[in-house]
Order: C-alpha cells, then sequence, then structure tokens
C-alpha cells in the first residue's frame, strides 16, 4: 500500500460522496418529473426484489419507460402511504436517473411522488447523509495515510 493509492482511493469516494449529497438535496421542482396513471404496483415484479420481501413497491406509470423501484422504508411520515394508491390513479412522480437506469430498465431514484397535491412517497434524507459520511472517511483515510508515510510505514 502506498500513499498515492490512498490519494487516489479517497478521491474516487469523494466524488461519490458528492455525487449522493448533489442529487438527493434538491427541491422537488429540480427533479425530473413524469405524470401519468399507473399501470402496474406491487410489492414483487417477476423475479424482484431480490432481498427484503415486503419493503419495495414496484410501479410503473404509462409515461414512463422504465419500472420504479421504491424502497418503503426510506419514506418520511405522510399522512398517505403508497400503499394507499391503486391502479389508475394519476401520479406525479419526481425522480433522478442514472446510466443503469437505461441499461436495467428499473429506476430506484424516486425521491416524490404525489397525488392530487397530497404526497404518497418523500424520500428520506439517508442518502444525502450516506454522502457526508462517506467523505469523512475520505479524509480520515487521508490523515491516516499521512501519518503512516511520515512514520515511515507507508511509502509515497
Amino acid at each position: 500500500m502506498s500513499f498515492t493509492k490512498i490519494i487516489f482511493t479517497s478521491i474516487f469516494v469523494f466524488g461519490i460522496g458528492i455525487f449522493q449529497i448533489t442529487n438527493n438535496s434538491k427541491t422537488k421542482s429540480e427533479y425530473e418529473k413524469s405524470n401519468g396513471s399507473i399501470e402496474y404496483l406491487g410489492k414483487e415484479f417477476e423475479n424482484l426484489p431480490n432481498r427484503h420481501k415486503g419493503d419495495y413497491r414496484y410501479l410503473k406509470i404509462t409515461t414512463y419507460p422504465y419500472l420504479f423501484e421504491i424502497y418503503e422504508p426510506n419514506s418520511e411520515p405522510t399522512e398517505k402511504k403508497i400503499d394507499d394508491l391503486k391502479l389508475g390513479d394519476v401520479i406525479e412522480i419526481y425522480y433522478y436517473e442514472v446510466p443503469k437506469t437505461k441499461t436495467e430498465g428499473i429506476n430506484r431514484f424516486a425521491q416524490f411522488i404525489d397525488m392530487e397535491g397530497k404526497p404518497y412517497f418523500i424520500r428520506n434524507a439517508f442518502q444525502k447523509q450516506l454522502g457526508y459520511v462517506l467523505i469523512g472517511l475520505c479524509v480520515l483515510l487521508n490523515v491516516f495515510g499521512f501519518i503512516l508515510f511520515k512514520i515511515g510505514k507507508i511509502n509515497w
């Protein structure tokens, strides 16, 4: 192990942390939005989920080409729940996409779901907090790497 490898690794992880913070800190209006009627809503879809059965909701609307996978425990408390929605309901869903969304055909980044102006899903701040944790770990990794370099345990 060398100090330069530690630096490059921490730069990579730092970038992931920044990505998590920026993509999960936006206001509702800053996300992409699709309006449409629900054509599929369930706790399972084909062979999904492959973990935590019962915690996921799968949602497909008429105006968006991909299926939404929503981890329901990530929802902030709201008066209405995802499970209160029915097939045919017209909803607004706010989200962002990553390249994997198109290749897998599944969007795992729904941030808000509203119907008639009422929230049914608001993603909590876990992803944003994860970004801060990753950045903190990068700082610690660099500090410990520098200390190890200075005492001669690792080379440049």
